[in-house]
């Protein structure tokens, strides 16, 4: 048998200190192997969280940059690419101007992600890592925190993704955060761990709520915590005992900047982030009661490969991911007490419509995942008004983290929540229109699905026992059988179906067998 000829993908990452590279050959999601990879030094975070903007200089620098990595992958035959920029580029108050010169420049387009984006490339990458690694098993809780320069992700994973939250407070921004005068003083380290605690404390009502036995810590700093231990990394995860790490906070904060240098053979630079790091981890530490310690060395850089030859590839490992985020919205809709029957209901006739209209709607399988979410969170609005509960479901959604779903994306979701039950989208409604076109269409698709599938819910009591349906000319057949009487069903379902039919083009037809 002839061995199948590999493919290549190269993932740029425009990070906040560094700009790395990474070219990867595969076959399989499985075999996927770094052939060649880069990084250099770019002060992009430093200069947006003191200025709030991003140097031309810099943007220079990085272009020059960015074109010896286009000739790398040149010689490596890399057609297949992805450049993504995280914090620093993100937050720049000039952020449309940089990545406008980098495309005038390099040729490069640049995708700005966003901070739950962000956040869920790492958790892919790690709970990869973790999961071939055995390092823990699916029953035990695991505590996923990446601490990068400008933010900071907490994401709980137990049979599921139970809690996720994302927060603004990142090692570099810290240190920005404070002058050099502040940072010398002798109450620094006392002043640091109140401000720390004072943004994390929050979190822990919510993790105290579950056992936790494994924390991951992942982030640039964690190399230099392993280091600071005279630990030379072997393999891809570290484990480190808290009697260990308690050792090392307690020498840290008793030096001063110059002693720190002295003391671990470090420059200037590093020593300014290693109190923030330390004092940080160990706040972690005090939310959880945690048995063991793991570092992983996986980045974002590694989440965008294997996220992207997952999707190329159609692996199943990909479902896995994506059911951790349905978790996630239902974990979400507990917090405000939802209604779990009906939501799970909405959203598996919701899936059935989808898939028996594949060859009719267009639309692909992430779509698919938006009108799952939005099925699960539909009605949590109901926690703050049952009058207005349309609204305030919209709003939820969209002040909510979802990890692994763009602002955009929760824009869509938001809005099918919004117009799920009644409502025409229009240009006039604030809402509808800050969507494009295409979002608008694909979105009054999504609504027209969700609405039949709540009508045939209209009770909240899934009356309906078995549905089967049938395409037939310019109709959509519902074949449906219940014990019960469904003429509150029957009536809502008819109220649905002509927004559905001047969607779509064809017309719902509801049957009772």
């Amino acid at each position: 048998m002839s061995k199948q000829t590999p493919n290549y993908f190269g993932a740029i990452h425009l990070g906040s200190e560094t700009v790395g590279l990474q070219i990867v050959e595969y076959t399989t999601l499985h075999d996927a192997k770094v052939i060649e990879g880069a990084g250099r030094q770019v002060a992009l975070g430093e200069e947006t969280f003191k200025t709030g903007k991003i140097s031309f200089s810099t943007a220079s620098e990085l272009c020059e940059l960015l074109k010896g990595y286009r000739r790398l992958m040149t010689e490596f035959g890399v057609r297949d690419y992805r450049v993504a920029a995280t914090t620093a580029i993100r937050e720049a108050e000039n952020q449309q101007y940089i990545i406008d010169q980098i495309k005038i420049r390099t040729g490069f387009t640049v995708e700005v992600v966003d901070m739950p984006q962000e956040i869920f490339f790492k958790y892919a990458a790690l709970f990869k890592r973790i999961e071939e690694g055995q390092a823990a098993n699916g029953q035990e809780g695991v505590l996923y925190v990446d601490i990068s320069s400008g933010g900071l992700g907490i994401t709980l994973y137990k049979q599921g993704i139970k809690y996720q939250q994302n927060i603004h407070l990142g090692i570099l921004r810290i240190k920005e955060g404070f002058n050099k005068q502040q940072r010398e003083s002798a109450f620094f380290t006392s002043a640091l761990d109140e401000y720390i605690s004072r943004t994390i404390t929050p979190v822990q009502e919510e993790l105290g709520q579950h056992k936790i036995k494994h924390l991951v810590l992942s982030g640039a700093e964690t190399r230099l915590l392993l280091s600071m231990l005279g630990r030379e990394k072997v393999g891809q995860l570290s484990k480190v005992g808290l009697k260990e790490f308690k050792k090392l906070y307690k020498q840290v904060t008793e030096l001063n900047l110059p002693q720190i240098m002295e003391r671990f053979n470090l420059t200037e630079h590093k020593a300014e982030i290693v109190l923030p790091t330390i004092v940080f981890y160990n706040q972690i530490l005090r939310l959880t009661d945690v048995e063991e310690i793991i570092i992983a060395s996986d980045n974002f850089i590694d989440g965008m490969t294997i996220l992207h030859i997952g999707e190329k590839t159609q692996d199943a490992w990909l479902q896995v991911v994506q059911t951790q985020l349905v978790s996630l919205a239902k974990s979400i809709g507990e917090k405000y007490k939802y209604d779990a029957a009906h939501a799970g209901f909405v959203s598996g006739i919701s899936q059935q419509i989808f898939d028996k209209l594949v060859k009719i709607h267009g639309l692909n399988k992430r779509a698919q995942l938006l009108l799952e979410v939005a099925a699960i969170l539909e009605d949590i609005g109901k926690f703050v008004s049952l009058r207005r509960h349309y609204f305030y479901s919209y709003r939820l959604i969209l002040s909510s983290d979802i990890l692994g779903f763009s602002d955009e994306e929760k824009q869509i979701m938001a809005n099918v929540a919004y117009y799920h039950s009644k409502g025409t989208p229009a240009h006039k409604d604030a809402n509808f229109a800050i969507l494009t076109r295409e979002q608008q269409v694909i979105t009054a698709k999504l609504i027209a699905i969700i609405r039949l599938a709540d009508a045939l819910d209209s009770t909240h009591r899934q009356k309906i026992q078995s549905l089967q349906l049938m395409v037939k000319g310019n109709e959509l057949i519902f074949k449906v059988s219940a014990n019960e009487d469904i003429s509150l069903e029957e009536w809502s379902f008819a109220d649905k179906v002509q927004f559905f039919e001047s969607v779509f083009g064809i017309k719902p037809i509801l049957k009772r067998q």
